[in-house]
């Protein structure tokens, strides 16, 4: 397979191309393969992915990793793309990959070249410029990779073309390398080495006065654009060419400024009066100048925390503190990684760094890595102090890093583990501030006595503004200008919701109040943005999807997605991820007063109804892709103006309701709330289907428990008996068995009391299922039995072919393979005739234990593998990994210990990923493989799914 990255993206397989579908996939595999055999974390893909930082990191990760599988599924094979520990790395050479055989070729160019061989050099040379299809990854949409990687990439090959055009010189060529000369430099007018190489092409070629031309020509550009007159070695070249003298290319060296007349910087901010408090991250940053100095590189500290937490004043109060330790000098400079403004960008970052080291303007380099290296030069040997402040991202910083000596100080609301990983920076984290801590800056503004006479009122003033310095300084500010008003009766606007934005104005002009602010933007919104925002207040959920907005507005969803757009180009709505918005708690409360105040009640009501039912057709849309539910809920005629989300097969599915369920959770409380009972149990019921793919937390029992009570209202006694057997399963899961056996057991009787058989087999099934987790084989043996009876007696093939695989599953644990042969065999063909493609996959992982326990290894690698297929059609991760790790026990007890050490790396990978701890069971066997063949650790099966 080979790769192309010097031009758009292209994949290659047997002289065929292979779609990469997807600008995320291209993003992700072109990032990998810039940055060939690197290990590259996951969050520098995610900032590849998405411009804007995610405020849940973990989400984001289990992105990456779904679009890493579905890279891999369509490259057809998992060899190329590596996990590792901390990220992803492309396993390529200069055979596969195009830009390696560049950087092959340009070094045996230039080592040919230092030998004396021109020719040879010419030919590798020359053989490199011509893989470049450029212009760089024209495919691949992301700015910050583009600018990240595809620059550099990009200056890279024009160096090339240096070198390989000054050889080309230096052997005579000068004819024929005129017209490409021109061409570049038409290409990139100001790069003055093409204008150099052209100069000295026409003059050794006779045409002199051509030559004097394009001196000319590049003089009058670099005047009108940038103000300045070409580079020495030009001028000298354009004398040479008047006087006739000969003409070569001069060397070519950094510029740098001598050290005596770079002026002594002292750049720090004012620090910030009365500060108080954060003792024990002053101690912290303390120690690292109490640390012995690195063998290469400066002192690096990382101060992060959230917004509001009083990073920079800390920063700055620090660097106040210790600046007579620096004698060089205090840098100081604002990335603005997180604010109003863009973030600064290396490039820009490094001219003013130079220019604060008094390098002049005419002498900064054009790229990022000559402007970096220049600034590490300057700082060489130096004690200097530099404060890189709102840093945005680790590639943000790294350009600025001094190659020795000094301490860096970088705050960041970003966790910047890069910086950590590659340079050992300290990591200093601000947290809420402690009580007393609080408590102390608050007396600093108020006074020690006011505070002192209400403890009480301090106390939950401190709490309410959640300990952080810049919210306990709005409310000391407002609570200096009442001294006669009880601090008690201040705190108790910070309580309501309702009262918050104007407790959150200092009264100091509409930039210190926060409801102007907000209106300055809002005020500003055509009549449809602005009812969009509105009615986002309204939602019940975390975030929304654009299709989500739509339903709430009633309006299509490209509009929809185009006033999305405006609200979020003004910062009235974050978009972490393509297509899903969100807004903090503030705004929020903003817009649902705006809500109250330019939406009557009907329509607030209409626009609830609305998204409530996209979440309804929604969930039954994807729950159509994913194992079918039993007697899953009819799904009724889909309003018109809904635009629902469609799904290409079980993995978009799956990926759809990870995304939405803290969404759909949500939806299901709202809707009881408002009386929507329908919704209120139907969402849920749907919910079962994913539920079987998922890892349950808390939050599902408390969702069932509003499907229970919501059905018991709603007169559907069938659907409430649903909801208990779900509940009862979450709770099993959670690890309260006696819980699940109560919730099993009302179950029961609602289903025995309704006369419904089908549902009193999916319950006995399930309860089986919790009797098979706590070890009691022989109880959950006859709840199967029961179910089995009940579903051959009322002619239910689904239930009969679920209970016939568990009792298979029963055997197997009891060792009585034979009959789990026989119960999974007629399961499996119950499946088939069903077109059950999940639970088939089920059947066949029992066949292949079963097989497996009788020693029939070649039948059970080959079961167990049409099982890990089936798992994977619908992303069932955990089971994946499950069947992966039982495969390798089979090859290794078949003799083949290689295969089952890559089964088990496999298995090993996804249960890291999965944050599962039998990821280190499993790594812990393939050590005792290498060193001594490993022991027989047969591994249990699951207990059957949800019914």
């Amino acid at each position: 397979m080979r790769f192309r990255v010097l031009g758009p993206l292209t994949v290659l397989s047997e002289g065929r191309e292979v779609p990469v579908g997807g600008n995320k996939l291209r993003v992700v595999l072109a990032g990998l393969l810039l940055r060939p055999g690197e290990t590259v974390p996951v969050s520098r893909l995610v900032s590849w992915l998405w411009e804007e930082e995610t405020d849940d990191p973990a989400r984001a990760r289990a992105t990456v990793h779904s679009y890493v599988n579905r890279l891999r599924r369509q490259l057809g094979t998992s060899e190329v793309i590596r996990t590792l520990p901390d990220g992803y790395r492309a396993e390529v050479d200069a055979g596969s990959l195009d830009l390696l055989r560049l950087r092959a070729l340009a070094e045996t160019g230039r080592r040919a070249a230092a030998a004396g061989d021109l020719e040879a050099a010419s030919r590798a040379l020359s053989e490199a410029a011509e893989l470049w299809r450029g212009p760089a990854l024209s495919n691949v949409d992301s700015a910050v990779l583009h600018d990240q990687e595809v620059g550099p990439l990009t200056e890279e090959w024009l160096r090339l073309q240096e070198e390989r055009l000054e050889i080309g010189l230096r052997t005579g060529r000068h004819a024929e390398l005129v017209t490409t000369l021109r061409e570049l430099t038409r290409a990139h007018p100001l790069r003055e080495p093409f204008w150099e190489l052209l100069m000295l092409a026409l003059h050794r070629g006779g045409r002199h006065a051509e030559a004097i031309q394009a001196y000319h020509s590049l003089r009058e550009l670099l005047a009108e654009e940038l103000g300045v007159d070409p580079a020495p070695s030009l001028r000298a070249a354009y004398q040479a060419i008047l006087t006739g003298e000969p003409l070569t290319p001069p060397p070519r060296a950094p510029v740098v400024v001598p050290r005596e007349e770079v002026p002594v910087p002292r750049q720090l901010r004012p620090d910030t009066p009365g500060f108080a408090g954060r003792r024990t991250e002053l101690a912290a940053l303390d120690l690292v100048l109490g640390e012995d100095t690195p063998a290469s590189g400066p002192r690096i500290v990382s101060l992060q925390g959230t917004a509001g937490s009083g990073k920079t004043a800390l920063a700055v109060h620090w660097a106040h503190r210790i600046a007579d330790r620096f004698p060089d000098g205090q840098l100081y400079l604002d990335l603005h990684g997180y604010g109003a403004e863009p973030p600064v960008d290396p490039a820009k970052a490094l001219e003013t760094l130079l220019r604060a080291l008094g390098t002049p303007a005419g002498r900064i380099p054009t790229g990022v890595e000559e402007r970096s290296a220049l600034f590490r030069t300057l700082l060489s040997g130096r004690r200097t102090l530099l404060m890189l402040d709102n840093a945005g991202s680790s590639d943000q910083v790294r350009p600025l890093i001094p190659g020795s000596g000094g301490v860096v100080v970088v705050t960041s609301r970003n966790q910047l583990r890069g910086l950590v990983v590659e340079y050992g920076a300290r990591r200093v984290v601000l947290d809420q501030m402690s009580g007393q801590e609080a408590t102390e800056l608050l007396a600093g503004v108020l006074g020690h006595d006011r505070v002192a006479a209400a403890p009480e009122a301090v106390t939950e003033a401190v709490e309410r503004c959640a300990r952080l310095p810049l919210a306990l300084r709005i409310f000391a500010e407002r609570a200096a200008r009442f001294p006669a008003v009880p601090l008690g009766r201040l705190v108790a606007d910070l309580r309501d919701e309702a009262t918050r934005l104007s407790a959150l104005n200092a009264g100091d002009g509409g930039h210190t109040d926060l409801r102007t602010v907000f209106s300055w933007t809002y005020g500003a919104l055509d009549g449809d943005a602005a009812r969009l925002f509105r009615l986002l207040g309204l939602h019940p959920g975390p975030e929304v999807s654009a299709g989500a907005a739509a339903a709430l507005l009633g309006e299509n969803l490209a509009e929809v997605t185009r006033l999305l757009d405006r609200l979020t180009a003004d910062h009235l709505l974050r978009s972490r991820f393509p297509g899903r918005y969100d807004f903090h708690d503030l705004l929020r409360e903003y817009a649902a007063e705006r809500a109250r105040e330019g939406e009557d009640g009907r329509e607030r009501a209409a626009a609830l109804g609305r998204v409530l039912d996209w979440y309804l057709h929604a969930a039954h849309a994807a729950a159509e892709h994913l194992p079918p539910a039993v007697r899953a809920p009819e799904r009724g005629p889909v309003p018109v103006e809904l635009s629902l989300p469609r799904f290409g097969g079980p993995e978009e599915a799956v990926g759809w309701y990870e995304e939405e369920l803290p969404n759909l959770m949500a939806a299901a409380r709202h809707a009881a709330s408002l009386e929507r009972h329908d919704a209120a149990w139907r969402i849920p019921r749907l919910l079962g289907s994913f539920l079987d793919l998922h890892v349950p937390g808390e939050a599902w029992a408390s969702v069932y428990r509003v499907a229970a009570e919501a059905s018991r209202r709603a007169g559907e006694p069938y659907e409430e008996g649903c909801a208990l057997n779900h509940l009862a399963w979450v709770s099993a899961l959670l690890g309260r068995p006696k819980e699940a056996v109560a919730h099993y057991e009302e179950a029961l009787a609602l289903a025995r009391r309704i006369g419904d058989p089908g549902l009193e087999g999916d319950v006995l099934v399930n309860l089986g299922a919790t009797c098979f987790r706590l070890g009691r084989f022989a109880d959950s043996a006859e709840c199967y039995g029961r179910a089995l009876e009940i579903a051959r007696r009322s002619g239910d093939r689904r239930l009969e072919a679920e209970a016939l695989n568990d009792l298979a599953r029963n055997d197997n644990e009891l060792g009585r393979h034979h009959e789990a042969l026989a119960g999974a065999a007629a399961a499996l063909e119950t499946y088939g005739e069903l077109g059950d493609r999940y639970r088939e996959g089920e059947a066949l992982r029992v066949l292949g234990t079963a097989n497996a326990g009788l020693g029939r290894h070649d039948e059970a690698t080959a079961l167990l593998s049409r099982a890990l297929g089936v798992m994977r059609e619908f992303d069932d991760r955990l089971d994946e990994a499950e069947i992966l790790e039982l495969l390798g026990e089979v090859m290794r007890d078949s003799g083949d210990h290689e295969a089952a050490r890559a089964r088990w790396r496999e298995a090993a990978e996804i249960f890291a990923e999965l944050d599962d701890d039998r990821a280190a069971a499993v790594r812990l066997r393939l050590a005792a493989t290498r060193s001594r063949g490993g022991a027989h650790t047969p591994v249990r099966p699951s207990p059957a799914r949800i019914r």
